[in-house]
């Protein structure tokens, strides 16, 4: 098996426990039994659980970024294309965290953890204030932060996850659509 296989296997594992039974519950020997490797392989490739969970989150953080990237540069009118984007963002969010019971615990650990979730939630606000600038909003960077911090809202108060989509394009078709030129 290749490196990157193993750190994936592990990875895999860790996902699975974490979401399973918290951050807090798991342990550096847990996952190696859930991951099905040695202990010693583990710890050649992670420190300590908080790396293994950096290693998770950065691979979500990329994803994201990716997703909201394109959708925010697709075509269409701009409260289409943030409206897709900002459903796209908390829908793979909901979607990898699904029915854990320790999403909360999860969601509020991310931001504490990695200097580089809030480093791309930085870029995304700039994105979409730029956006949204171009537009033709008149306060861009302010209405960019509300919709923002509005979509967050939405995405940690919303049950059943199939609500989030709908309530976000609703949001953003309402906060920003009379905003903004077409």
């Amino acid at each position: 098996m290749a490196e990157n296989d193993k750190e994936q296997q592990i990875l895999s594992g860790a996902r699975r426990l974490i979401l399973r039974q918290g951050l807090r519950a798991t342990s550096m020997e847990a996952i190696a039994q859930e991951a099905r490797v040695a202990k010693p392989t583990l710890y050649k490739y992670f420190r300590d659980k908080n790396e293994v969970f950096e290693a998770i989150l950065a691979e979500l953080m990329t994803e994201l970024h990716a997703n909201f990237a394109r959708a925010l540069h697709g075509d269409g009118p701009v409260v289409a294309r943030l409206g897709a984007a900002l459903a796209a963002k908390y829908g793979a969010i909901s979607r990898l965290l699904g029915d854990s019971p320790h999403a909360d615990e999860l969601y509020d650990e991310h931001e504490r953890v990695r200097p580089e979730v809030r480093a791309t939630e930085n870029v995304i606000e700039r994105m979409v204030a730029e956006e949204l600038g171009t537009a033709g909003a008149a306060d861009p960077e302010a209405l960019a932060c509300l919709v923002l911090d509005a979509a967050y809202g939405i995405k940690r108060k919303a049950r059943p996850t199939d609500d989030i989509g709908p309530a976000i394009r609703l949001l953003v078709e309402r906060l920003v659509g009379p905003e903004v030129k077409g």
